[in-house]
Order: C-alpha cells, then sequence, then structure tokens
C-alpha cells in the first residue's frame, strides 16, 4: 500500500508541473493584437515594461508609420508555446500582417521574457535595408547590452529607436569592427546616369542575396547540428493541408528544415512578392482571389459600379459584393494621400519570409 500511495502522489506532482508549464507557456493565437485591441503598437502580456516605456514606444511606432507607412510592433511575452522564438515571430508576423499589403514593410521586435530570448522579424519590403547581419549588429549594440546590465526598458527603447533610423535610412553608428559601415549618404559625384545604370545590377545583387539567405546553412536551435533542407517531395509531410495549397497555387513557397539528429524541423515561409492571391478571412491562407467585373465604367460625371468576386482556392470561402468606382478626377492631386497616418484598427496585412536576427542573454 505505501508504494501505491508513493506512486500516486508522483504522478499526482507530475500533472501538477505538467499543467503548470502548460498554463505559463502563451499560445500565440492568445496574445492580443495591439491595433485591434486599442489601435496602439505595444503588447506586453509579462507585464514587464514600464507604462511611460509603453507610451513613448507607441509615440515612435505612431510616428514611424505616420512618416514612412512602415509598421513596427513590439510584443513582451513570458514564454513561448513551445516553439523557437524564430518559429513564434514568423507565425505572429503573418498572422497580425504587420506592415502594409503589397509593400511588406513591417518589423516585428519580439522578446521572450522567460525564454531570455530577443527576435527581430522583417518584412519582405526591408529586407535591403535591414539585412540579417545589421539586425544582428543592432541587437547586439543597443539592446543586449543594456539586456545584460538589467536596464530592459532602456534596451527596447533603444532597439526599437535603432530599428526605426535603419528603416528610414538614417546613417547608424555601430561599433562592431566585423560590421561595414551602414550610413547610406550617396556620394556626390554620382549622376543619374550613373545611378540608372547600376539598377540592373543591383536587382542582381538582390536576388542572389535573398538566394543565399534562403538557402545558407542553418543550425539546430536544440543539439545545434547542422540541419538539411528538405526536398520538395518530402517537406509536404511537414506542411499544413493550407500551406499545401499555397505552394501548388504558387502564393507562397515553404522550406522545411530538419536536423538529422534530433529531428527538430523548421518550417519557413516565402510569400511571392507578385501573386493574384490574398490571405482568405475564413482559412487565413492566401488562397484568395479576387475577380472585378465593371458594371458600369465611372467617368468624370458620375460614379461607376463592379461586382467583385472572391473565391478561395482551399476552404468553401466565397463572397460576391458591389463596389462602386470613383468618378474620374481630371487632376492627380488626389495622391498626395498616400503614406500618411492610417486610422485602420489592425495591421496592414504586410508578410514576411524568416528575416531578420535572434540573441540570448
Amino acid at each position: 500500500m505505501p508504494p501505491r500511495r508513493g506512486l500516486l502522489a508522483y504522478c499526482c506532482c507530475l500533472l501538477f508541473l505538467v499543467s503548470t508549464a502548460t498554463a505559463a507557456a502563451e499560445s500565440l493565437a492568445s496574445i492580443p493584437n495591439p491595433r485591434v485591441q486599442n489601435g496602439t503598437w505595444v503588447t506586453d502580456t509579462s507585464g514587464t515594461l514600464d507604462p511611460k516605456s509603453i507610451t513613448q514606444l507607441n509615440e515612435r511606432a505612431a510616428a514611424f508609420e505616420r512618416d514612412t507607412s512602415g509598421e513596427i510592433a513590439v510584443v513582451v511575452i513570458r514564454s513561448l508555446d513551445g516553439l523557437t522564438i524564430e518559429e513564434a515571430a514568423v507565425k505572429l508576423f503573418e498572422m497580425w500582417g504587420i506592415g502594409k499589403k503589397h509593400r511588406d514593410n513591417g518589423l516585428l521586435f519580439l522578446w521572450s521574457t522567460g525564454d531570455r530570448r530577443v527576435r527581430v522579424e522583417v518584412g519582405y519590403g526591408l529586407e535591403g535595408t535591414l539585412p540579417d547581419g545589421k539586425v544582428g549588429a543592432i541587437l547586439d549594440q543597443y539592446v543586449m547590452r543594456r539586456f545584460k546590465a538589467g536596464q530592459f526598458d532602456q534596451g527596447v527603447l533603444d532597439g526599437v529607436d535603432a530599428l526605426i533610423a535603419a528603416a528610414r535610412k538614417q546613417p547608424l553608428a555601430l561599433a562592431s569592427p566585423s560590421t561595414e559601415s551602414y550610413d547610406d549618404a550617396s556620394p556626390g559625384w554620382v549622376t543619374w546616369l550613373q545611378r540608372l545604370s547600376l539598377v540592373p545590377l543591383g536587382f542582381a545583387v538582390l536576388f542572389v542575396f535573398r538566394k543565399w539567405r534562403r538557402l545558407r546553412p542553418r543550425w539546430c536551435p536544440q543539439c545545434h547540428a547542422r540541419m538539411k533542407r528538405l526536398d520538395e517531395e518530402h517537406d509536404d509531410a511537414q506542411l499544413s493541408k493550407g500551406e499545401i495549397a499555397e505552394e501548388n497555387l504558387g502564393s507562397v513557397d515553404y522550406d522545411v528544415w530538419q536536423c538529422p539528429s534530433c529531428g527538430h524541423h523548421i518550417t519557413l515561409r516565402y510569400a511571392k512578392w507578385l501573386s493574384p492571391y490574398a490571405s482568405c478571412p475564413q482559412c487565413h491562407n492566401r488562397t484568395m482571389q479576387s475577380m472585378t467585373e465593371t458594371i458600369d465604367a465611372a467617368t468624370t460625371s458620375h460614379e461607376g459600379s463592379a461586382r467583385v468576386t472572391e473565391t478561395c482556392g482551399f476552404c468553401t470561402y466565397s463572397h460576391e459584393f458591389l463596389k462602386t468606382l470613383p468618378r474620374v478626377s481630371e487632376s492627380s492631386s488626389s495622391s498626395s494621400s498616400s503614406g500618411g497616418s492610417s486610422s485602420s484598427s489592425s495591421f496592414g496585412g504586410g508578410s514576411s519570409g524568416g528575416g531578420g536576427a535572434s540573441r540570448g542573454y
């Protein structure tokens, strides 16, 4: 009888520890979207940041969006939901759609206090301005130094300031001797003709860089062994049906990296720049296509109308509605409103392909 009682007590303790750990881990879906919740840019479910710091972060994020249309979200949580911080950042970024749609100019500053990990996720449109090495240098100099000194609020403030400055292409002092100067000022002797001649070269360099960033070696975050990128035939086994549908439609491409030692795998999402598909409001996959049929063409004297049909290539979602076409303007003065402050209650629908950097302390 005593051994049975001891075994029962042991099982009860084990169940308590498992339930406690499960409760401590925060599901990504339970993290409130600050734009939806109260129209701000910061979520701190851990209660770590000082209210004054949150106010300052919101002011800086709002100014960044107002001046450049870029969006930055600051998220502080207690722990990750059984994910690596890289996986959590990609999923949270895509779940919220940080950055403007088709511009993908979003940034996510994610800090898990319990895991002592920080991640900056960069949208597609900012990868040229904020490559992985530069983001890592910003974390090292502006965030990690403060964090290791226990100055957490200041570390977040300094890091966000540096990221916004870099996204604005402002000169940024990075003291690391291994990094080059990131001053984006162009030499005065470069003529417009010379700049135009460099455009094809710039596209080629960007293409090669993106290819390298996607195929560069990756190391397992659990056992630190070198991971292997699965081919298309084998990576489908690690994808959901919705992700497979996105690949079949050509709106998103997925890479699955698996560790040959411990079996841990990471799924990275690469949304296509030019795709007729958008996020479906029902299944949330990038599988919805819109078709617009003009019923009455707009003129300079009256508005027009069009029938819009939205259908999802994965789920059963289908929606049809009429849209009013604005009168044709005889001038282009209305374009002056672009790039201003947005009153939207959510983020703009941007995407990220896994670019950025992570640090621990």
